[in-house]
């Protein structure tokens, strides 16, 4: 197969890092190049790659972004990406967890309601807090406008919730009445989690399953898998489609 045009030092590094992210490695020192400022849009991917050894600069400390790659360069970093992987002993996991509600609890009376306070504590993460949705959406500034917006959610707050505002509108990111969509927000959030991605080793399948039609589906409750994961009830409890109950 052969890839036309011109493949740069950054795509390839989002590309190891989104592999990375997938197999749950998650935790970064702090390395810094002259030429990759903090907001630069790949700023994240490169200084995590930087800090696992993965990709290196160049000796008066740039890295060169928006340079050209050669295949040789590119085997080089994916060669480093499987020695890190290999490298990083995953312990086996007391619980799958999949659907929203296993890691954002939302019972009357669960700890996480009020706001700014974690939910209750989780014994298969060394009773780590988990958080609630409303949590979650709230932020923790208080004088934000996110605050403000989201303080009036129910204590019990769920995905469909969320959807009520959030689900995918008429435009390319938009909501049907908040700005910007709930599948805009949720992904990059999980993905840029070291909670989602290590501890509790997150994926795709964690809040999605798929459907015979290829869908990927929300699971809107908490799942009961076997040890591989796989749901103990077909058709899966809380199984709906991105728009909600109401669009299904």
């Amino acid at each position: 197969m052969t890839i036309k045009g011109r493949l740069t030092k950054r795509t390839i590094v989002v590309l190891i890092a989104v592999m990375l992210a997938l197999a749950g490695t998650a935790a970064y020192a702090a390395s810094s190049f002259t030429d990759v400022p903090a907001d630069y849009w790949a700023h994240d991917s490169i200084i995590k790659l930087a800090d696992q050894g993965i990709i290196l600069g160049h000796a008066d400390g740039s890295f060169g972004p928006e340079e050209s790659i050669t295949r040789a360069q590119a085997a080089v970093m994916l060669d480093r990406q499987q020695q890190y992987m290999a490298s990083q002993e995953m312990a086996p996991l007391a619980q799958i967890n999949r659907g929203c509600p296993s890691c954002h609890p939302t019972a009357v009376g669960d700890p996480a309601a009020p706001p700014f306070t974690p939910g209750r504590p989780d014994p298969d993460r060394g009773n780590a807090p988990t958080f609630s949705l409303k949590w979650e959406a709230m932020g923790g500034d208080p004088t934000s406008a996110r605050f403000a917006v989201h303080n009036g959610l129910p204590d019990t707050a769920t995905v469909n919730t969320c959807l009520g505002c959030h689900a995918a509108g008429d435009g390319e990111q938009n909501g049907t009445v908040a700005p910007i969509s709930l599948r805009v927000i949720v992904h990059p959030v999980h993905l840029n989690s070291g909670i989602f991605l290590a501890e509790f080793r997150g994926n795709c399948f964690t809040c999605h399953d798929v459907t015979n039609d290829g869908d990927f589906d929300i699971l809107t409750q908490a799942v009961t898998v076997d040890d591989k994961g796989i749901p103990e009830e077909i058709p899966t409890p809380g199984l709906q489609g991105p728009s909600g109950p109401a669009a299904e």
